[in-house]
C-alpha cells in the first residue's frame, strides 16, 4: 500500500524555509484518539447484498440475484413486491446493484436502482426509478432514467448511484471487459454519467455538443468505478475504482477527466490504470493501491463530531483485502491528495465488503459480500465530547490572527501576560521577527481589522475589562478602556471603520459592545450561555457578523447580527467543538465558509462549507484562522510545546510551521 504524497508539499516547504525569516520546524504530532465504535449486526443469513440506502428512516437494500428489501429500526426486514420489475441477469458482477435514495425521498418516497437486465436473450444495463406506496410496496415510477450500459459475461458492470449537491444523480460503469469501452464516448461503459432525476440529459455536460451517449458522460477512462461519494460541503466528488493486479485507484472526478484506463489491444490486462505514455493529461489517481491490490469497493464520507478524528475521512470498502480502509484527505480545496491511510479496526474479520453508505443517524452502514451468509453492519461512533459548567472556558489559551491586505498579523500571550505579535506582509510567506505590542491580557487576546491596513486588538486587564489597541503598519497608534467584567473577549469588523467586541461574563452569558465609527454602544446582552470564548466573522457583502460559542454540552451555537440586533443562537450539530471556540473565516458567504475548531484529543477540526477536511497538527489552545483571497487559509494554533505554530494550506500543499514564542 502506498499513498500519493502532495505534489507541491515539497516546493512549499523549500519556499517558507528559503525566506530565510522562518525556521520551518514539524509540529508535535502525538497519537491521536480515534473514536470508539459499536458494530452491530442489522441484517444476518444474506447471500450478496450489493447496495442499501434509506428513504426517510426505513432502510432498504438489495440482493444481487434480484431482491429488494426493506427493514424499519429494529423490526424483522421484508421483501418489497415491486410492480413491472424487470427480470434480472445475474452473474459476477451483474445483476441487482447500485441503489440510492431520492435526495426527497422522506417526502416523494422515490428512489432508484441500477441493475443488468435479459429482454429476450438481450442484455444492458439499467437505471431505473421507483416510488414506495409502503414498507413492502412500489410502483414503477416513469421512464427509464438511463439504459443502454454494456453487460457482457458479467465481469465489470459498475453500477454505482449517487446523487451529487448539484442534484443531479451520477452512475459509474464499469467497462464490461470490452477494451475500447472506456476511452469511446460512444459507449457508455468505463464512465462516469450524470443525469436529471428524470432522465434529462444536463446540457452543461461536457461532451452534450456531440449527441448520442456522449451526452451522459461526465468522466471517462475507467475500467470499473463501484465507489463514488461527494464530500460533504463540496462539489468533489470522488471514486473507487476496482483495478487490475497492477492498481486499484481512488480518484478526484473532475467534470470532463479521462482517468487513462485504456485495455487494447484486445483486454490487455497488464496495461497501467492511468495510462499516461498514451495520454499524457490524464487524471492522476489521489492514491493507488500498488501490487498487492486491495480490490476496492463502495466509498462513504463520515460526517458528524461523533466520528471525533475520522470525522470528514474517507471509508472505502475492501473486497480482497478485506475490511474498510479509512483515508484522511488533504484540506487544499482544489487538489485534496489522500494523505494517510489507515484500517477501521471494527472491521477486522468481518471478510469482504462491498458496500458502504452512512445512515440518517450517522452510523456507517456495511454490506458483506462473503456469499450465502453475508451481513448488513452498522458501526456507530461514540465519540463524545466533554461537558463543561457555564462559564467556565473549556480552554483558556489561546491565540488570534487578522489579514488586512497582503499583510498576517499573530498575537499571543506569553510570559508575564505580555502580548507579542509576528508579522507577514507576504500572505504569510516570510515573518518578521516577535515584537511587543505593548499591551498585558489575562486571557487569550482578538484581533480584526477595521479598515485597511489598520489592525485592532482586543486584550482583557487585571480587572477583567477589555482594552481595544490599534496598529497601522505594525506600530502601535493608541489604546482605550472598554470596562466590562469579562472571562473573554473577541473582536470583529465589516471592514467599514466599525468594531464589535462580543463577550462572555463570568455566569456563561454573552454580550457585545459596538462602535459605529464615533462611538461604543456600551456593553448588551446577546443571550446564550457558552462554555468557550465567542467567536466572529463579518459578511461585509451583507453588513451581518456570525457569532459562534460552545454550549455546555459541546454543541455549537451561532448567531447572525446585523447594526441594530439580531441572534437567535440556533444549534449548529454537525459542528465539532471539543474543547475550543469555532472560528470563521472572512469570506462566507462570498466565498468558501471556513471553520475551525480543536476535538477533545487536541486534533483541529477544519470545516469548508460543512465539509471536514485532515488537518496534520496537534494543538493545545483555541485556533484562530485567516483566508487569503483565494480561498486558502493559514489556521494558528498553540503546539504542544507551546509555541505558537501555523497550519498554511495553499493550493496545491500544506505545511506546518513553528513560529516559535511562548505561548500561555
Amino acid at each position: 500500500m502506498t499513498t500519493r504524497p502532495s505534489r507541491l508539499l515539497a516546493c512549499l516547504v523549500a519556499a517558507v524555509v528559503g525566506a530565510g525569516t522562518l525556521t520551518a520546524t514539524t509540529a508535535p504530532s502525538p497519537a491521536q484518539a480515534a473514536p470508539a465504535v459499536q458494530v452491530s449486526t442489522v441484517v444476518s443469513g444474506l447471500d450478496h447484498p450489493w447496495d442499501l440506502t434509506f428513504v426517510g428512516d426505513l432502510m432498504l437494500y438489495d440482493l444481487r440475484a434480484g431482491s429488494v428489501w426493506s427493514q424499519r429500526g429494529t423490526a424483522a426486514p421484508r421483501r418489497v413486491t415491486i410492480s413491472g420489475f424487470p427480470t434480472i441477469f445475474a452473474s459476477g458482477e451483474s445483476g441487482l446493484l447500485g441503489m440510492v435514495a431520492d435526495p426527497a425521498a422522506a417526502t416523494n418516497k422515490r428512489f432508484y436502482t441500477c441493475q443488468s437486465v435479459s429482454t429476450g436473450g438481450t442484455l444492458d444495463g439499467r437505471v431505473l426509478r421507483w416510488r414506495l406506496t409502503s414498507d413492502t410496496t412500489a410502483v414503477s415510477d416513469g421512464a427509464p432514467v438511463v439504459t443502454g450500459l454494456p453487460i457482457t459475461t458479467g465481469r465489470h458492470s459498475g453500477c454505482r448511484l449517487r446523487f451529487g449537491p448539484d442534484g443531479k444523480l451520477y452512475v459509474g460503469t464499469g467497462d464490461a471487459a470490452v477494451g475500447t469501452n472506456p476511452q469511446n464516448l460512444a459507449s457508455l461503459g468505463g464512465k462516469v454519467l450524470r443525469v436529471g432525476w428524470d432522465g434529462s440529459v444536463p446540457t452543461d455536460n461536457p461532451f452534450y455538443s456531440r449527441g448520442g451517449n456522449a451526452r451522459y458522460v461526465w468522466t471517462y477512462g475507467h475500467r470499473n468505478v463501484q465507489g463514488l461519494a461527494f464530500r460533504p460541503g463540496t462539489s468533489e466528488m470522488w471514486s473507487a475504482e476496482h483495478g487490475t493486479s497492477r492498481d486499484d485507484e481512488v480518484n478526484l472526478l473532475v467534470r470532463g477527466g479521462n482517468y487513462g484506463w485504456d485495455p487494447v489491444p484486445g483486454y490487455d490486462e497488464s496495461r497501467p490504470m492511468t495510462d499516461l505514455t498514451t495520454f499524457p493529461s490524464a487524471r492522476v489517481a489521489r492514491w493507488s493501491s500498488g501490487s498487492p491490490t486491495v480490490a476496492t469497493s463502495g466509498a462513504a464520507f463520515l460526517t458528524g463530531a461523533a466520528w471525533g478524528e475520522y470525522q470528514g475521512w474517507l471509508a472505502v470498502a475492501l473486497l480482497k483485502a478485506q475490511g474498510v480502509y479509512l483515508m484522511r484527505l488533504q484540506p487544499s480545496p482544489t487538489t485534496g491528495d489522500v494523505v494517510s491511510v489507515r484500517r477501521l479496526p471494527a472491521t477486522e474479520g468481518i471478510g469482504r465488503v462491498r458496500a458502504l453508505q452512512q445512515g440518517p443517524d450517522g452510523s456507517l452502514y456495511v454490506t458483506t459480500d462473503n456469499g450465502g451468509s453475508d451481513r448488513i453492519l452498522r458501526v456507530r461512533p461514540t465519540a463524545t465530547v466533554p461537558t463543561v459548567r457555564a462559564g467556565s472556558l473549556v480552554t483558556p489559551s489561546g491565540v488570534t490572527a487578522v489579514r488586512t491586505g497582503s499583510a498576517i498579523t499573530a498575537f499571543v500571550r506569553s510570559t508575564g501576560d505580555r502580548v507579542y505579535f509576528r508579522r507577514s506582509t507576504d500572505d504569510g510567506r516570510t515573518w518578521g521577527a516577535w515584537t511587543s505590542a505593548g499591551v498585558t491580557s489575562s486571557d487569550a487576546p482578538s484581533a480584526a481589522s477595521s479598515a485597511s491596513g489598520r489592525v485592532d486588538l482586543f486584550t482583557r486587564d487585571a480587572n477583567r475589562a477589555v482594552v481595544h489597541t490599534w496598529f497601522t503598519d505594525g506600530v502601535r497608534r493608541g489604546s482605550a478602556n472598554l470596562g466590562g467584567g469579562v472571562i473573554s473577549q473577541h473582536g470583529s469588523s465589516l471592514g467599514d471603520g466599525t468594531l464589535d467586541v462580543w463577550a462572555v461574563a463570568p455566569a456563561g452569558g454573552g454580550f457585545r459592545n459596538r462602535y459605529d465609527g464615533s462611538r461604543w454602544s456600551g456593553w448588551r446582552t446577546t443571550g446564550g450561555i457558552f462554555t468557550s470564548a465567542l467567536s466572529a466573522a463579518a459578511v461585509p457583502s451583507t453588513k451581518q457578523t456570525v457569532v459562534s460559542g460552545r454550549g455546555q454540552t459541546g454543541r455549537t451555537y451561532e448567531g447572525v447580527f446585523t447594526a441594530t440586533g439580531g441572534g437567535g443562537w440556533p444549534v449548529q450539530p454537525g459542528l465539532a467543538s471539543g474543547w475550543s471556540a469555532r472560528a470563521l473565516g472572512d469570506r462566507w458567504p462570498g466565498g468558501p465558509r471556513l471553520s475551525v475548531s480543536v476535538g477533545p484529543d487536541g486534533s483541529p477540526v477544519v470545516e469548508r462549507n460543512g465539509a471536514s477536511l485532515g488537518v496534520t497538527a496537534v494543538y493545545t489552545s483555541a485556533p484562530d484562522v485567516v483566508t487569503r483571497s483565494d480561498g486558502t487559509f493559514v489556521m494558528f494554533g498553540r503546539g504542544g510545546n507551546g509555541q505558537l505554530y501555523l497550519f498554511d494550506a495553499r493550493t496545491g500543499g500544506y505545511v506546518n510551521v513553528s513560529l516559535g514564542g511562548v505561548v500561555t
